[in-house]
Order: structure tokens, then sequence, then C-alpha cells
């Protein structure tokens, strides 16, 4: 992975914040999205990383496309790693919720890699000939 695609230094008890940065798709196959989090010693619940669509990067969608739970260790720094099936084509963002109502998370990173199909050709590769396989 490359450098962080964005940070959000802190999130209220029970807010959601975006980290800031669009992730492109073009012929996607994988995503892997890491999110790093700093939880503050009173945090009380899990944060949860929420993905959302968009097919031109204008319109999002207002349902979460995936979800992805991290687990709260009061007091401890928490980096988690989870791969996403996407689309092949639009965008994503990522948005964190914390879950505590007692206490901020800080320090949100976030990451990506995408893994994406060749630009020509990845649909006539692995053809399977069967005109011998009945002889």
């Amino acid at each position: 992975m490359q450098k962080p695609m964005g940070r959000i230094e802190t999130i209220a008890a029970s807010g959601r914040e975006q980290i800031p940065g669009v992730i492109p798709f073009v012929r996607a196959r994988t995503l892997t999205v890491t999110v790093r989090i700093t939880f503050g010693a009173s945090v009380d619940a899990d944060a949860t990383a929420e993905l959302y669509y968009s097919p031109d990067g204008n319109r999002w969608d207002t349902l979460t496309y995936a979800t992805q739970a991290i687990t709260f260790t009061a007091g401890g720094i928490v980096q988690k790693t989870f791969i996403i099936d996407p689309p092949e084509h639009g965008h994503m963002i990522i948005k964190v919720l914390n879950g505590s109502s007692q206490d901020t998370i800080d320090h949100v990173i976030g990451w990506y890699s995408i893994q994406s199909w060749g630009a020509t050709g990845g649909d006539s590769r692995g053809l399977i000939d069967t005109a011998n396989v009945y002889d």
C-alpha cells in the first residue's frame, strides 16, 4: 500500500466521519482496505468502517456497500485490513463510525490497494477448447 489516502484527527463519541479521499475503480477486481485507529482510554464499543459506492463519484449510495467492525482496545491502537469484492467501475468512500458513547477515537488513517483486471485480453484468457473432449 502507498501513502495513506486520508486521516481524521478525532471522531467524537458516537460520531461518524469520512476519511478524506475517494477510491477510484477502473476494471477493479479486489479492493483491500486498511484502517488504523487510536482508541480513547474510556472507549466502550467497537468502531465500524463503512464503505459507500457511487457510479460517478457524485451521487453516493445512502446505504453501505460493505462494513467491517474494528474491535476496540481501550487506550490502544488497532489496525485492521479487510478485502472487498468491488464493482469493476465507479468510486468508494470510507466512513468510520465511533460506536462508543463514552470517548473519542483519534488518528484514524485509511489506506487502500486495488487489484485490477488487465486492460485488454482479460476475457480471452483461459478459454477451454472442447473440440476434442468427447472423441
